[in-house]
Order: structure tokens, then C-alpha cells, then sequence
């Protein structure tokens, strides 16, 4: 399995995933059967930004999508 596809795949479960506790064990033993270090620089060289902060942006970004579309504060 090439980067690419691997890292498609971390980011289809994480998408699967985003509402639980994800770590980074989990991505990498469920979906990849990569070093969990490989993993990180792979993808952040990749990306441009580490699978940590993937995560936050895309809860943020879940969070405020739910803020305008409901009525609560």
C-alpha cells in the first residue's frame, strides 16, 4: 500500500470515527498495520499538519456546523 492510499484510509476511518476517542494506535492498528511513528511523519509531510490537529479542526468544524443549523448557543 502506497502513502497515499494509507493515508486515504486513516482519514476514512478518522471520518468514520470523529465522534469517539480516536488515537493514533487505533488508526494505525485498525486501518494501516504501520509504526505509529512512520505514520505521523508520513502524514504530516503529506498534509501539512499532524493527525492531532486534523482531528481538532474537523470536531471544530463539525461544532460549528451544528451551531448554525440548531438554535443553540
Amino acid at each position: 500500500m502506497d502513502w497515499i492510499t494509507s493515508i486515504r484510509e486513516a482519514i476514512k476511518y478518522i471520518e468514520d470515527n470523529i465522534t469517539s476517542d480516536l488515537t493514533i494506535n487505533d488508526i494505525v492498528n485498525r486501518v494501516l498495520y504501520l509504526s505509529p511513528f512512520y505514520f505521523q511523519k508520513g502524514f504530516a509531510m503529506l498534509c501539512g499538519f499532524t493527525v492531532s490537529e486534523y482531528i481538532r479542526k474537523r470536531r471544530l468544524s463539525l461544532a460549528g456546523s451544528e451551531l448554525l443549523n440548531t438554535n443553540f448557543r
